[in-house]
């Protein structure tokens, strides 16, 4: 019997074939495993009866209760589509059903603890080419396994003509070659440029190239939304299907409410833009010059933009093939190089191994929850609802926000508490099955919310996940620790959302309002202690010290406050604490900023220096949506307030060369669009106003504009001869940030340029 390990690329329910596939690669080789005799399946109450003429294979009662305590039985169906006709007729006649939301190919892997990587055996088969196993033994595996991947790149004309198409290849990290093909009057081949005389021989080469190289990932920066799309349109007009996924089927890309979709089965599409944002990375903006320079410090090799760059790209075309194809293969690996600096494909796979969900959809939480809750929940007699049949009760409060005290304070610590949601649900034995069994050795939270203290799952699960992360940061596997830490964080969200079939209130306000408590009584704690504490934020304190305090002085106040919690929790609420306070750094210098058209402190907004380092939190230097003249502004008046510097003078020189274009080159502002320009009716703002001046064939593509605020209105920086309108840049970029930190000084923008030539504002 063949048996073997692998990376779970794809996992889907076949209809046709009424089976569930899995994509699977070994270190070796790639698989195709089907199962044919597994069911949709979905719960109705044990003594419900159903008419004849509804389909279903057949109907078992099983030991499962709902959450309410009634029992259950179990329908089987041979297809989805049969399920669906059922599941409608029930909603339609107030039958209440259970998990009827559940795919099969989750339900599948999640009831073997499957998450991530498997080992199968079997029988193997090819089939079209491709190694197939019909119902193999499978079990979980956390065995690695290097992916092959393949960073693909287009350049196209303004006559809408494919002119080229790169692809670099990886194997893990290691790049095994460079393809570039290109359109030409001519058929030959010059090194790794190959030259071809119809565009629908580029498709063709295309499909060629997939079928040779066999990768598991496709990478590109917006590489859906433009290349794949664009190759998708060009294959439907030359009448040339493109074959990229594994199971053979053309490629399809769709589009709805602005999105782009597409479907490459036994691959997956890891795209620059959105995997960075769903990541938590942050940059100015996501253009792949933009962050490839952040993250590099390198740049594409033509840095022209709009018309400028396409004219540039055919100018090559037709005179320079060779330079043509140096661009376009240096984008293919710009790509891959910023992945593997990020280490994004890493975390992808280490969040595959732990959300138990396929590396498109690894952000899912409320799927990942799932993974974890479902066949725990089922193992302790229990079935869960289906996610619309929830009740949308009270939303929980946000987390605690002591207000900060506004102004500039010296040798100010940072002190929070590690993974304190996580954390308090560890203590208190919060989650879902422990609500239904509070009445079971109950515990209550500070603001008397009830569980059962040893009736629960979730507290094991963060036990294990929590140890683990340790390992994984001991070991410096930076992308598993972060890993564990963004899924593990995730689990409050999903039991306070109203999408999630595990939402009920109790839940989510018993871990926010036992944040509240902890934040409070550790506030009580510090100036007990004769400190003082100028802001508090969910599980972060910030105490001003008299002097810079020595190491050991706050080694023994973490000590102190942990102690302080162990035998709080304990008398008080016979638990025993999981919280675990740390300090994280010790600013010489910070500034706390007032809000906006207010008197009191904003959260979430401070600036401060470390070691002659800066450092800022929700200011507009941290903002992609502000100019690089209000960052920089922002920057100097900070490093002239932390170094007792005349900021009054500061303000005025700024001002002063603004007047006199010496900042012209750092005025653009950018705004990302939700829809195309035409789509906005009614109300048109400036970037928007911007766009639409934009030839029609560039609206259709962009997905952020740059723009000047003008004497005549927004203009897009392709536009030449522009005027800047520096009263505007005054009023809305360098005011706003100077009245912040003059206000806390007792002074007032107005005042300041008073008798200056701004006196006309």
């Amino acid at each position: 019997m063949f048996s073997d390990y692998g990376f779970i690329i794809d996992s889907f329910w076949n209809e046709s074939n009424r089976s569930i596939s899995l994509y699977v690669k070994s270190p070796s080789s790639s698989y195709h495993l089907v199962f044919d005799q597994e069911r949709p399946l979905f719960f109705i109450p044990k003594d419900c009866q159903l008419p004849n003429h509804l389909k279903f294979s057949h109907r078992k009662d099983l030991p499962l209760k709902s959450f309410d305590g009634k029992e259950v039985s179990c329908l089987y169906f041979s297809s989805l589509s049969d399920l669906n006709v059922v599941r409608k007729y029930c909603e339609e006649n107030g039958i209440r059903s259970y998990e009827n939301d559940v795919r099969p190919e989750s339900r599948f892997l999640m009831e073997r603890f499957i998450k991530g990587g498997c080992e199968f055996s079997g029988e193997i088969r090819d089939v079209n080419g491709i190694k197939t196993l019909y119902n193999p033994q499978i079990k979980p595996s956390l065995k690695q396994v290097p992916l092959k991947s393949v960073s693909l790149d287009i350049e196209t004309s303004r006559q809408n003509q494919l002119l080229s198409i790169g692809l670099t290849l990886y194997d893990g990290d290691k790049l095994v070659n460079e393809t570039c093909y290109m359109l030409a009057n001519e058929y030959t081949q010059r090194d790794n440029l190959f030259l071809l005389d119809t565009e629908a021989k580029l498709l063709e080469s295309l499909n060629q190239y997939f079928k040779d190289t066999d990768p598991d990932l496709i990478l590109g920066w917006h590489v859906i939304g433009f290349d794949l799309k664009f190759l998708y349109e060009k294959s439907l007009s030359l009448g040339v299907p493109l074959f990229l996924s594994r199971n053979n089927k053309p490629l399809v890309v769709q589009e709805n409410e602005n999105k782009v979709f597409c479907e490459l089965r036994g691959r997956q599409v890891i795209d620059g833009p959105p995997i960075l944002r769903q990541n938590f990375f942050s940059f100015s903006n996501y253009k792949l010059d933009t962050v490839a320079k952040e993250v590099l410090d390198i740049g594409k090799d033509i840095e022209a933009q709009g018309g400028d760059k396409v004219e540039e790209i055919e100018r090559r075309f037709h005179e320079d093939k060779e330079a043509l194809a140096h661009y376009n293969l240096l984008d293919c690996k710009l790509v891959f190089d910023i992945y593997k600096k990020l280490s994004i494909i890493d975390l992808l796979i280490a969040r595959s191994f732990y959300s138990g969900q396929i590396l498109e959809k690894v952000g899912f939480s409320t799927a990942s929850f799932d993974h974890y809750m479902l066949p725990l929940i089922h193992r302790k007699g229990y079935v869960a609802p289906n996610v619309f049949d929830i009740n949308r009760e009270e939303q929980a409060v946000g987390g605690m926000v002591i207000e900060p005290e506004i102004g500039l304070f010296e040798n100010v610590a940072v002190f929070d508490f590690k993974s304190l949601y996580p954390s308090i649900i560890n203590t208190f034995k919060i989650d879902p099955y422990s609500l239904i069994k509070k009445d079971i050795n109950p515990i209550k939270t500070p603001s008397g919310y009830q569980y059962s203290k040893t009736e629960n799952i979730l507290p094991d699960v963060i036990e294990r996940l929590l140890h683990e992360r340790q390992m994984a940061k001991d070991k410096g596997f930076n992308s598993l620790s972060q890993a564990i830490k963004i899924l593990m964080n995730s689990f409050y969200g999903v039991m306070g959302s109203s999408r999630s079939r595990f939402y009920h209130s109790d839940l989510a306000q018993s871990i926010t309002q036992s944040g509240h408590w902890i934040l409070n009584r550790s506030k009580d704690f510090f100036e007990n202690k004769g400190y003082r504490v100028l802001y508090g934020d969910t599980d972060s304190l910030f105490v001003k010290f008299d002097f810079k305090p020595e190491t050991k002085e706050i080694d023994e106040l973490v000590k102190d406050l942990n102690y302080y919690f162990d035998a709080l929790l304990r008398d008080e609420f016979n638990v025993e604490s999981k919280l675990d306070l740390e300090f994280e750094k010790l600013f010489d210098k910070i500034f706390f900023s007032s809000m906006r058209n207010s008197t009191g402190g904003a959260k979430k907004r401070y600036a401060g220096i470390i070691n002659h380092e800066l450092q800022f939190v929700g200011m507009e230097y941290v903002r992609s949506d502000w100019t690089q003249l209000a960052k920089n502004f922002q920057y100097s008046l900070f490093e002239a307030l932390f170094s007792n510097d005349d900021i009054e003078v500061l303000i005025k020189k700024t001002i002063s060369d603004l007047e006199n274009g010496l900042f012209d080159d750092s005025l653009i502002l950018k705004k990302r669009l939700s829809k195309r320009p035409w789509e906005y009716t009614k109300s048109i703002p400036p970037h928007i106003k911007a766009a639409l001046e934009l030839s029609l064939e560039e609206q259709k593509s962009i997905r952020e504009i740059e723009y000047i605020m003008t004497v005549s209105g927004p203009k897009p920086i392709s536009q030449s001869n522009i005027k800047p309108d520096y009263k505007y840049y005054i009023e809305k970029q360098i005011r706003p940030i100077a009245q912040s930190v003059l206000q806390s000084i007792g002074l007032n923008f107005d005042s300041l340029i008073e008798g200056d030539q701004l006196s006309l504002f």
